[in-house]
């Protein structure tokens, strides 16, 4: 990956995951207050499926989103091997009644998986082991806040530029990094030169994805208000309320979000490249 444009690309696949994981909280949940704790679970299965693929273990969702004593099913060859109880409770209140359940053996039977900042509050509370999901609260947030069309606050645009920019950073100046080395070794580049070629790359890619992340947060809200206002309207209320309005209303957020964020990344990275 040697230019900007290629790392857009990567940038602008790790968007269109989040916005299937945000489609995908939203067909389980619909537009509940509590969405994050759902994107956590789809992030947790994703991820889970993905690094047992050799061993064959598959994690899937209960069939009830509203399942109170597990909420991920792990088979391996048809049989059910496992449950999971995933916990995102950061609030003072989340965690004391978290910390309750566990106490009283709700989860006896069941591995119980937080994000990571849900670990760290109520870990060290409890006698049974709660693992960490290697999930930040701050990322399940930003996603269900994208999928529901909230505008972001000051602080949440800071949270998505930090993590667009380390993932954007991390893509560029990793695959400039292969780049430069198979140059060094053929006699292409200088070692010196390689250095510099990565940490511009690492620039370039933090600027890809810090924009990219910060123009798809902040245009999904402006897409949920005026969606809301839309549908207040009574031509728009009627739209709604048939089957295909209502997705079309459902997802424009998500979908709006998407777009920005490409948008941004290109011409960011076409600035770069020219």
């Amino acid at each position: 990956m040697e230019n900007a444009k290629d790392t857009n690309v990567a940038v602008q696949a790790r968007e269109a995951y989040e916005g299937k994981v945000a489609i995908e909280a939203l067909e389980r949940a619909g537009r509940c207050p509590q969405l994050k704790g759902h994107v956590h679970e789809i992030l947790f299965k994703d991820g889970f499926n993905l690094s047992h693929i050799i061993n064959g273990e598959h994690a899937a969702l209960t069939k009830s989103n509203i399942a109170t004593m597990k909420d991920i099913v792990i088979t391996k060859g048809g049989k059910v091997v496992g449950h999971m109880q995933l916990k995102d409770t950061v609030s003072n209140s989340g965690v004391r009644k978290t910390v309750q359940q566990i106490a009283e053996g709700k989860y006896g039977k069941t591995a119980v998986y937080g994000t990571t900042e849900t670990t760290a509050k109520v870990g060290g509370k409890v006698a049974q082991k709660v693992h960490d999901s290697g999930i930040s609260s701050n990322t399940t947030s930003r996603i269900a806040s994208k999928a529901l069309g909230k505008m972001p606050t000051t602080s949440m645009l800071g949270v998505a530029a930090k993590s667009g920019g380390a993932w954007g950073a991390a893509i560029g100046a990793g695959c400039e990094a292969v780049s430069s080395v198979v140059d060094v070794v053929n006699g292409k580049k200088e070692v010196s030169d390689a250095v510099v070629d990565v940490a511009a790359a690492g620039v370039k890619g933090g600027a890809i994805g810090a924009a990219s992340a910060v123009a798809g947060s902040a245009a999904a809200g402006v897409a949920g208000t005026a969606t809301s206002v839309l549908v207040a309207t009574s031509i728009g209320g009627a739209v709604a309320a048939t089957g295909a309005g209502a997705l079309a209303v459902a997802f424009a957020p998500v979908a709006i979000g998407f777009g920005a964020a490409c948008l941004i990344g290109s011409a960011i990275s076409s600035i770069f490249d020219d």
